[in-house]
């Protein structure tokens, strides 16, 4: 049992259930996340519960199941999840590999991410809703979100004055209450809690590129992808051109460009399918761009636009 002094008092107050009925468990949770599977891994249904508050646009909570328990989620809705385990482990898939996740190593889900976790039966987590602003410093819902290595090492020094925050958040009732009931005093808990994890992760992740610097096979998995766009590439065929394991090419991108393989060739075929729209003639066709840039499915390829642009492609088109 891995247990840690990480001790929510605070967050006790404001319990949403407790429940042994594993659908209204589901239901429960998905009310302030969203919906998912929960699969019990273990014998029978434990107790489960949930505390959880909101201090401006963040959502702060911890969720226990009682038994061994899968959770899995097809994407992260709209919002930022940040978790570790403040008693317990879990194991949760993250590009192919599988992550140990405890109270020195959290997880970071961007919006439009999966999270799948395997928690023993002993886990509680620590859950932060995290909403896009909050990281940006504006409402502008258009623009992209942030992408971040998944894999958040919390005994880094970079990421323990956030650890530290968030401990007097969830254990002091005064602080908590005063958070709540006040906006300004939430804006301003809210903003530094954020601002701390924009930092560490940041400083983290630059820091390892400095000291390690970006190996060869990142660069020859990128020269591919700018090399063949439109050629229909899966992740296996990147990973025998750079000439590494698929997990080694998964960890590298992670560590040195804070996204995977799969969403970096989606970005370069995005730009260059924008470069193309304001640059060709008139007569060219949306269609025929996408295609050229390695899109088969016009309406996905409108949605992926509209994420990382902020306008539709015939939006662009008028722009020419």
């Amino acid at each position: 049992m891995h247990q840690t002094d990480f001790l929510p008092h605070a967050l006790r107050r404001h319990r949403l259930f407790e429940s042994t009925d594993i659908d209204e468990t589901r239901e429960l949770i998905s009310r302030v996340m969203q919906p998912h599977s929960l699969i019990p891994s273990g014998r029978g249904n434990g107790r489960s519960h949930m505390d959880f508050v909101k201090i401006g646009r963040l959502g702060i909570g911890t969720i226990a199941f009682g038994t061994a328990m899968r959770v899995n989620v097809e994407e992260v809705d709209g919002y930022y999840l940040m978790m570790f385990c403040i008693s317990g482990e879990a194991e949760v898939s993250v590009a192919g590999r599988n992550v140990r996740v405890n109270s020195e190593r959290g997880i970071l889900r961007a919006p439009g991410e999966p999270f799948s976790a395997l928690l023993s039966p002993d886990c509680e987590q620590l859950v932060m809703r995290i909403d896009p602003a909050s990281f940006r410093g504006d409402d502008d819902a258009r623009k992209a979100p942030k992408r971040f290595d998944p894999v958040v090492p919390l005994s880094s020094d970079s990421m323990r004055a956030w650890k530290e925050q968030l401990r007097l958040v969830a254990s002091s009732p005064e602080l908590l209450s005063s958070a709540c009931a006040n906006s300004n005093v939430g804006s301003n808990v809210e903003a530094l809690l954020v601002s701390l994890l924009d930092a560490g992760r940041t400083n983290s992740a630059q820091h390892y590129a400095d000291r390690v610097g970006v190996p060869g096979f990142v660069r020859r998995a990128e020269e591919l992808m700018h090399a063949q766009l439109s050629a229909p590439l899966r992740l296996i065929d990147i990973a025998e051109a750079a000439g590494v394991p698929v997990r080694t090419l998964c960890d590298g991108f992670l560590h040195f460009r804070q996204t995977s393989p799969m969403q970096y060739l989606k970005q370069l075929r995005l730009e260059r399918a924008r470069q193309a729209i304001l640059e060709s003639p008139s007569d060219v066709r949306i269609a025929s761009i996408a295609l050229d840039c390695g899109f088969s499915h016009l309406g996905r390829f409108a949605i992926s636009y509209r994420e990382r642009f902020g306008e539709l492609p015939s939006d662009s088109v008028r722009k020419r």
